[in-house]
């Protein structure tokens, strides 16, 4: 029998068991659902969707005027980098120019010292050549009164007579200028 009460309960319902229960309560239910939708509706469309799409915006204000500043500081250093290039370019030829001027100034001492030198190596030379004409000429005037002396001892002893000086002292020329 409950069996029966509960079927024919049922078939009195509306058929869903949470929608058999909305008879009384239901209305007064479904009004507060709807209000209080409607307030949180309203809160969160005039109180916090402000404040997020402010905090949105300052968030991209922030963005640009970092973005900005990037832009002006990149620009700075892109001068400065120029700048420093363009002092090293500087440098590199002042460097350039005082060492090609040090090895101009270099080869110009170099250059008159060698000078120096070979003029003192040719006085030197010069003076060495003469001093061999020197020796070679009392060289050979002493060859020659050698020779004559020699020439006149050999003649005497081959001949026994003893030959004149004028006599020996020709005929050594002409064999030593032959």
């Amino acid at each position: 029998m409950e069996h029966e009460a509960a079927e024919a309960g049922h078939a009195a319902g509306s058929g869903f068991p949470p929608f058999d229960q909305i008879g009384d309560f239901g209305v007064s239910q479904i009004f507060w659902l709807v209000l209080t939708f409607g307030v949180l509706y309203f809160a969160v469309a005039t109180v916090f969707l402000p404040k997020i799409r402010k905090a949105v915006e300052d968030r991209d204000g922030a963005i640009k005027a970092d973005v900005a500043k990037a832009a002006v500081l990149s620009a700075s250093a892109d001068a400065s980098v120029k700048q420093f290039e363009a002092q090293i370019a500087e440098a590199r030829a002042r460097a350039r120019d005082t060492a090609s001027k040090a090895k101009a100034e270099s080869d110009a001492r170099t250059s008159a010292e060698t000078t120096k030198v070979e003029a003192d190596l040719n006085a030197r030379l010069a003076a060495a050549e003469a001093r061999i004409n020197d020796t070679r000429a009392k060289a050979m005037a002493n060859v020659s009164a050698v020779a004559e002396d020699a020439a006149a001892a050999i003649a005497e002893r081959l001949t026994g007579a003893k030959p004149s000086p004028a006599a020996v002292k020709s005929a050594v020329a002409g064999v030593m200028g032959a």
